[in-house]
């Protein structure tokens, strides 16, 4: 009977030491532990992308619990991103050759920064896309705007303005590229 109990009680002790708190911080350098989202250079004339990207970028490492987030002064790396291209294109046109669906494109060169050894982590360009249709709400376009696979009423985070969201979409795309080159940088 002894040792069924010491085995149950093993057994609990294993399971708490396995189920502690998950984390992507992986194999980053040690001496990491926090960085600074760098104000967001636009080199384009759309200038709500700006704010956009630095918001997405921020939220997405605070979710994700990878790294501090932190200013400048008190962080061991930094993030510097310019936006370089916006582009608008036709995706798809009607049999009547009129626009149903555009494009929207957006390019960013990353870098990531060790502050405390003084060198960068990666240098990148990363880019992203969202779709929106020429006009009207796109809660009821039959077009997958933020490319999640869903569309309309089975996509709950599609409402606005069809170009704005389809912009928040592309950076969203970007910031997850960035989140992840950083956890696999190491």
């Amino acid at each position: 009977m002894d040792w069924i109990k010491s085995s149950l009680i093993t057994t609990a002790v294993l399971l708490a030491c396995s189920c502690g708190i998950y984390s992507f911080r992986g194999n980053l350098p040690p001496h990491i532990r926090s960085i600074a989202v760098a104000t967001v250079v636009n080199q384009t004339s759309e200038f709500a992308v700006t704010d956009a990207a630095s918001e997405l970028v921020t939220d997405l490492f605070v979710d994700e619990n990878v790294l501090r987030v932190t200013d400048e002064d008190r962080a061991d790396s930094n993030l510097q991103i310019t936006i370089t291209r916006v582009t608008d294109r036709p995706a798809t046109y009607t049999v009547e050759e009129t626009v149903q669906e555009w494009r929207i494109d957006i390019t960013a060169n990353v870098v990531w920064y060790d502050l405390a050894r003084n060198r960068p982590l990666f240098e990148k360009s990363f880019s992203g896309l969202g779709f929106y249709p020429p006009g009207g709400d796109i809660s009821a376009d039959n077009i997958d705007n933020d490319n999640d696979g869903k569309i309309d009423a089975d996509d709950d985070d599609e409402f606005g303005d069809p170009r704005e969201f389809a912009l928040r979409a592309a950076i969203q795309k970007i910031s997850q590229d960035i989140l992840n080159e950083v956890v696999s940088t190491w």
